[in-house]
């Protein structure tokens, strides 16, 4: 797999800040919960990055395949300074919107990332975050509007954004396959909650289960849902 020329933009943020790279999985799915991924490298280990000694492949998670996901997965833990992860249920979903579930994935990786000093210099996280987000109508996005940087593409153009798709993009992958038995039929372990047409059809059949997010299937609030419990 060829190297990925990352954008070395978080060494540039050293020594004042400690950037951190985040990402989200599970943005439009019609089921289970949206996974959101820190990522924190150190100098050192960015400069082996770039220099491909390290964590070779890395890339965005959509665009590797499931085994190579899960080897830098385990690489990632095994490497980076920190790494923090957070689930919003699907029933937060359909109580706040999606855009508010991003950001409360954000601040709950911002929190368990400061809660154990990673050293005693005083240096705050700094929040690389994949995507165009605008939050500004949420008041609770001021704890972190000082100390965020939003970057279109940036799970293909940052390592540490990399590394967070894929902590998110596995993390969720293992949740659907693990409640894949309590939901039959469905599909889960395959599909992943996603709008595949095999998933539509078990809709159809089976109406809607408790694990689907109801904002997101609106078309099929018409079948009788499915008394299958979480």
């Amino acid at each position: 797999m060829p190297l990925v020329n990352f954008e070395p933009e978080e060494l540039k943020f050293f020594p004042d800040h400690l950037p951190c790279g985040i990402d989200e999985a599970g943005r439009g799915p019609y089921a289970g919960p949206l996974s959101v991924g820190m990522v924190l490298f150190t100098p050192e280990v960015l400069e082996k990055i770039y220099t491909g000694q390290i964590l070779k492949g890395l890339n965005d998670s959509k665009k590797l395949s499931e085994s190579k996901r899960e080897s830098l997965f385990q690489e990632i833990t095994e490497t980076a300074h920190k790494v923090a992860h957070a689930f919003l249920s699907h029933n937060y979903i359909d109580r706040y919107g999606i855009n508010r579930a991003v950001l409360e994935g954000i601040l709950k990786c911002y929190r368990k990332g400061s809660e154990a000093p990673i050293e005693n210099t005083g240096r705050k996280l700094l929040l690389l975050i994949d995507g165009n987000y605008n939050f500004s109508k949420y008041k609770e996005s001021e704890q972190v509007k000082r100390q965020s940087y939003y970057y279109k593409k940036g799970d293909s153009r940052i390592a540490s954004i990399a590394a967070a798709s894929i902590i998110a993009k596995v993390k969720r992958d293992r949740f659907m396959k693990a409640i894949a038995s309590k939901f039959p039929g469905y599909g889960f372990e395959a599909h992943k909650g996603y709008g595949s047409a095999g998933h539509e059809d078990a809709i159809r059949t089976l109406g809607l289960a408790r694990i689907h997010r109801r904002s997101f299937t609106k078309k099929f609030h018409a079948s009788h849902s499915s008394s299958q419990s979480d």
